[in-house]
């Protein structure tokens, strides 16, 4: 895997594990971003030399989402899918990749207090009791999966949330 374009590669291994790095510590910040994480899988076959990266994070309940980007270590070029899953981007700027990571990322608070809500709703309509909704808050927020775990802010979402929907019909 060396070539002219390991410089490039190597430069943006080092700025994506810095900018994943920010994101994982104090563990409020880490739950709060799904335990965001990465990894990089290469591969070679014949003349071909690539790398998958892996961006990688959960939202309360445990669903996965995970972003993939692939390096080309013999073009220099990075590909990957936008953001509405239908037209393949390829770029031989790592700024671009680091913005649509870094874009990606600013999106995932959002997306887990509505995936919160989400479950909120469900358990609502299962007919679950205040009280019960607060007592699985309350394990979200204790949970030993550090990806499906909730922190304070989100539980203060979630409360706020129950507040709103709930219509009590004789607690």
């Amino acid at each position: 895997m060396s070539n002219s374009f390991d410089e490039t590669y190597q430069d943006f291994k080092q700025r994506l594990d810095s900018l994943i790095a920010s994101f994982q510590s104090p563990e409020e910040w880490r739950i709060g971003h799904g335990n965001l994480r990465h990894d990089y899988s290469s591969w070679e076959s014949g003349d071909e030399c690539g790398t998958n990266i892996a961006v990688i994070y959960e939202t309360p309940g445990g669903s996965t989402t995970q972003l993939n980007y692939t390096f080309d270590h013999n073009t220099g070029v990075f590909s990957y899918l936008d953001a509405a899953l239908e037209k393949r981007i390829e770029t031989s700027d790592p700024e671009q990749v680091l913005a649509d990571i870094n874009a990606h990322i600013a999106t995932i608070g959002l997306k887990r207090i509505e995936q919160l809500k989400v479950t909120i709703d469900a358990w609502l309509e299962e007919g679950k009791e205040r009280s019960q909704v607060f007592a699985e808050l309350n394990k979200l927020l204790q949970a030993e999966f550090l990806g499906g775990r909730i922190n304070s802010a989100e539980l203060k979402a979630g409360i706020q949330h129950v507040v709103a929907m709930y219509t009590p019909t004789s607690e």
